[in-house]
């Protein structure tokens, strides 16, 4: 979903409200589980990158009609090939601008689009049974 994210910390200390307005970030916010715990990711505009560090072991604090307040901790990459890198406290204000527009899917392509999948199971179903045989000796 796309959002203006605020970070209201900077390694860790709290930022006065001047300074959280001064730098909004946008980009496509992305909350998704990892394992036990939830991670936090804003994606600039190709939605490959991100746009900020990754806010880990998430939080959500309030939710409202002005956005979203998440808590976790930043995560820097590490300089060397071992380790893991500097982590601080970060809290995100994040005002969400809408998803991207979808689009109503009739129940004939559907049905279609199910059928090839379907095939494609049995397809491959078929394909790997004569592997699992063995080899044919006449």
């Amino acid at each position: 979903m796309q959002a203006i994210v605020y970070c209201c910390r900077r390694e860790g200390a709290l930022l006065d409200r001047e300074a959280i307005e001064a730098d909004p970030v946008r980009g496509e916010l992305r909350v998704q589980r990892k394992g036990m715990k939830r991670i936090a990711v804003l994606l600039k505009s190709d939605g490959e990158r991100y746009a900020l560090p990754v806010l880990d072991k998430v939080r959500m604090l309030a939710l409202n009609d002005r956005g979203v307040l998440l808590a976790g901790v930043e995560l820097y990459a590490p300089r060397g090939s071992k380790g893991s890198g500097p982590s601080y406290p970060q809290t995100w204000w994040c005002v969400l601008l809408g998803g991207p527009a979808r689009t109503e899917a009739s129940p004939a392509e559907s049905r279609a689009k199910e059928r090839d999948r379907e095939a494609q199971r049995i397809g491959a179903s078929m394909h790997n049974h004569c592997a699992r045989r063995g080899t044919l000796k006449p």
